[in-house]
């Protein structure tokens, strides 16, 4: 097996672990957290179940099952597009992230109408893993532009 072949399959490899990670987190939180809350840092850090039917600090979009998917068509396009050619490892990581965000979000938004959140962060945030993941991706890309040297 050639060296890029075994970088896709850590890469794909990579993918299905953030997505299980996600979906498992959930599914626990669930099962759980359902009736109580668990301090984690007093009463400023904890878990308890939140079913999210709007985006990123509870802003509503109408037809949100369609933007759903067409962010994550526009991020897939983007990445096959523009990025991918590049053969830049950590950009490649870094989109991993956010199609991974991108999957178990998406079936929970286009078949449930709401995405699980079991993070609390009081007076700021309710999250799960997948939005951590957005947030990595954000930093990594950030860091790669930055870091871009002009040859």
């Amino acid at each position: 097996m050639n060296k890029i072949t075994k970088l896709n399959i850590a890469k794909i490899c990579f993918l299905i672990f953030l997505v299980f990670l996600d979906f498992f987190t959930k599914y626990l939180s669930n099962i759980f957290l359902a009736w109580k809350k668990i301090d984690i840092i007093w009463d400023f850090f904890y878990l308890s179940l939140h079913k999210n039917p709007w985006i990123a600090f509870s802003i509503w979009i109408p037809f949100i099952k369609i933007v759903t998917i067409i962010i994550i068509l526009f991020i897939i396009i983007y990445y096959f597009k523009f990025e991918k050619n590049k053969n830049n490892k950590f950009i490649d990581f870094s989109f991993i992230f956010i199609i991974s965000w991108a999957i178990w979000n998406a079936w929970e938004r286009i078949f449930f109408w709401e995405v699980t959140d079991f993070f609390w962060i009081k007076y700021f945030s309710v999250f799960n893993f997948a939005d951590i993941y957005i947030n990595i991706w954000i930093i990594l890309y950030l860091i790669t532009i930055f870091l871009k040297k002009d040859h």
